[in-house]
């Protein structure tokens, strides 16, 4: 099995809402505005609740309540709108991909702590990609429920060899499947026809030599990643308060941090990403 046959596979079972098509559609054409597309979102009660939700969390930390898609979109701007439609319907749309292999909640909240550290380390380095960078590093791993979906026996297989060795996960993907998360994801989002920024840094993670056009966004969620505690079972690595992790050379040199920085950021993340879980998530089993 190939990274674009598991993709199209589990593409039958998840898919976005048409929202989210249209609304892309909507902002490659001049013809319409805001209020159109707060028509598109308004037929659609759930999106536009967890949207309005999302917006008045301490994620945005605006002074003022926002009460109407129309004001959200005024406010955050037309495609820092659509990338938190897509961000709430991927979540939504996998909500209901379950795995024994591990904790569902878990491999969520690891998501949206990157996707939130991403953000706002974008933001240090004056990224203007910073909506996107949340969204990408939301979806980095997207690959690893895949394959836990489709493959559970072989990914048992791979977590049990991962929590005797050293090697990084990846790697024993390969070893065992000939492929790894990263391209199952990138896949996957392919076939999503998603920008090719998200394609990009997805696939290229965890080996930024592998990345072209988004090397800095890649850098960025590839950072985020170290900095944020993995929830595969038997991972020795514990990242403690202060840490700065091993990255790669390409990061390193792309997205400096230090031990200040890294407790900063943490304490931003750990107030906004239980929220952020928590409206993402509203109205689905997922538990924590």
């Amino acid at each position: 099995m190939t990274p674009e046959e598991l993709a199209s596979d589990i593409g039958q079972l998840v898919t976005l809402p048409r929202a989210y098509h249209r609304i892309s559609e909507m902002l490659d054409d001049p013809r319409f505005g805001a209020a159109d597309i707060g028509k598109v979102i308004a037929h659609d009660p759930a999106l536009t609740a967890r949207l309005l939700r999302m917006v008045n969390s301490a994620y945005f930390h605006f002074p003022s309540k926002i009460d109407s898609i129309p004001l959200a979109i005024t406010v955050l701007g037309t495609r820092a709108l659509r990338d938190l439609v897509l961000a709430t319907s991927v979540a939504s749309a996998f909500a209901k991909i379950d795995t024994h292999l591990v904790d569902v909640a878990d491999f969520w909240h690891h998501s949206i702590y990157c996707g939130i550290l991403s953000r706002l380390l974008g933001k240090r380095l004056r990224q203007n990609r910073s909506e996107q960078l949340f969204v990408a590093g939301l979806l980095h791993d997207l690959g690893k429920l895949v394959i836990y979906h489709r493959l559970p026996e072989q990914a048992a297989l791979i977590l049990t060899r991962f929590a005797q060795s050293d090697q990084p996960l990846y790697l024993l993907e390969r070893e065992e499947l000939g492929f790894d998360h990263s391209q199952v994801g990138a896949a996957l989002l392919h076939n999503w026809e998603l920008p090719e920024l998200y394609q990009e840094v997805v696939g290229a993670h965890h080996e930024l030599e592998r990345s072209s056009t988004y090397r800095t966004e890649a850098a960025v969620v590839h950072t985020a990643n170290a900095l944020t505690k993995k929830v595969e079972p038997g991972q020795k690595v514990k990242v403690e308060q202060g840490d700065i992790p091993q990255l790669h050379p390409l990061a390193a040199e792309q997205v400096p941090i230090d031990a200040a920085l890294i407790d900063e950021l943490r304490l931003e993340a750990d107030v906004q990403s239980i929220e952020v879980f928590s409206t993402l998530f509203s109205g689905t089993h997922i538990s924590h």
